[in-house]
């Protein structure tokens, strides 16, 4: 047997090589690129739905109505208004606002011209009340 390399023939050119770790590199990169730009969220006709209805009538208004408390001054005095309800002291205002659902939670909306103690002491009632979602509105 007779390993020794041949002698090359004139006139052919030899087979060029590619670098082994050059072309892992490129597997590599082109590996990554597909991953990057693939979409991996499901489709949106296969999550969960937030919204959940009872029945397969429609909705009924009353559930989607926010439960705002207007906090403003009358002839020098402090009122809490929310729809047709008004409360002069913050004991009414206590009571009041432990009777409402809790889920929803509440919007404080205050007039400009109330004191900043009156607005605070509207969003503690709300806090005492047992709400825990509170928002704060200043009023025009």
């Amino acid at each position: 047997m007779n390993f020794a390399r041949r002698a090359a023939v004139r006139g052919s050119t030899p087979i060029p090589r590619l670098p082994l770790v050059a072309f892992i590199d490129v597997i590599l990169f082109l590996l990554l690129y597909f991953v990057m730009v693939a979409d991996l969220t499901p489709e949106e006709s296969h999550l969960a739905s937030s919204l959940k209805t009872d029945s397969k009538g429609p909705a009924q208004a009353t559930g989607l109505l926010p439960q705002i408390l207007l906090v403003e001054t009358s002839a020098g005095k402090v009122r809490y208004r929310m729809g047709d309800r008004v409360m002069d002291t913050r004991e009414s205002l206590d009571t009041f606002l432990s009777s409402l659902p809790k889920a929803a939670g509440i919007v404080v909306k205050v007039k400009g011209d109330v004191s900043v103690e009156a607005a605070a002491t509207a969003l503690s009632a709300g806090k005492r009340a047992g709400f825990t979602k509170i928002s704060y509105v200043p009023a025009r």
